[in-house]
């Protein structure tokens, strides 16, 4: 399995705009199982139920692809925190995230792996939520910058622990103060774990090149891997790269 294979050595993050894919969503429904069909006629609002079926439909469809196998034969489990995985194959990891009109996937294999995005809202009181969200250490920092640059610092510690939280399988409700990364726009940051101090070795975050108005970050414990970044659009039941970037 050549496309399997792939995966050893690389992180395959896949990007969708919502509003692209609102033709293909019956397709895509049609991946899902009965479960997860459930679970999308429940949300009381369109773009809710848009964005589940999105994110659900394209893990099936990259996991059909590097598994060789149809999307819809592809059997999920879920965690006690609801995560998906694949119950027969462990050592294929998975991460998505949604958020405004962005869907998210990133997959590899061999390594532990956590995505997130965040649309950056201006009538958000970042005080407030930093307060609530930031360690001791990473609040004083934040408190201390000019006001100009506290939109992009918030949203960049925020994607950076929500993604390595989601690395590991945790809560992000539970974590997110236990730990600390780095404010600053670098491309690549390290975390601080005060439940593990092998935390700053083994991990490594790396930033995301995302359209205006969106900030995310990708989490992993083996960052010495080549990283494929893609843009893409669904064209009824086939996706369509629109452009993509590959990067070390």
């Amino acid at each position: 399995m050549k496309r399997r294979e792939h995966l050893a050595g690389t992180i395959v993050v896949w990007i969708a705009h919502v509003s692209q894919a609102r033709d293909s969503l019956i397709h895509l429904e049609s991946c899902l199982d009965h479960r997860d069909r459930e679970r999308a006629a429940r949300f009381h609002f369109a773009d809710d139920r848009a964005r589940f079926i999105l994110g659900r439909g394209l893990l099936k469809k990259c996991l059909g692809f590097y598994l060789e196998q149809k999307p819809a034969t592809i059997e999920l489990a879920y965690t006690d925190l609801g995560r998906p995985i694949l119950p027969h194959d462990e050592d294929i990891h998975f991460s998505i995230s949604h958020t405004q009109d962005l869907v998210a996937l990133a997959l590899t294999s061999g390594a532990r792996i956590g995505i997130d995005l965040e649309y950056t809202q201006s009538h958000v009181d970042l005080i407030e939520l930093a307060g609530r969200i930031f360690s001791e250490d990473d609040l004083k920092l934040f408190q201390a910058l000019p006001n100009g640059e506290k939109p992009g610092a918030f949203y960049r510690v925020w994607t950076r622990k929500e993604a390595y939280l989601k690395a590991r399988g945790e809560g992000i409700a539970e974590g997110l103060q236990l730990i600390s990364v780095s404010l600053g726009a670098e491309e690549t940051a390290s975390v601080i774990d005060s439940r593990d101090e092998s935390a700053a070795d083994a991990w490594r975050l790396r930033a995301l090149p995302l359209p205006e108005g969106y900030v995310g970050n990708l989490a992993c414990d083996d960052m010495n891997r080549h990283l494929e970044f893609a843009f893409f659009k669904l064209e009824r039941d086939k996706v369509i790269i629109r452009a993509s970037s590959h990067f070390i």
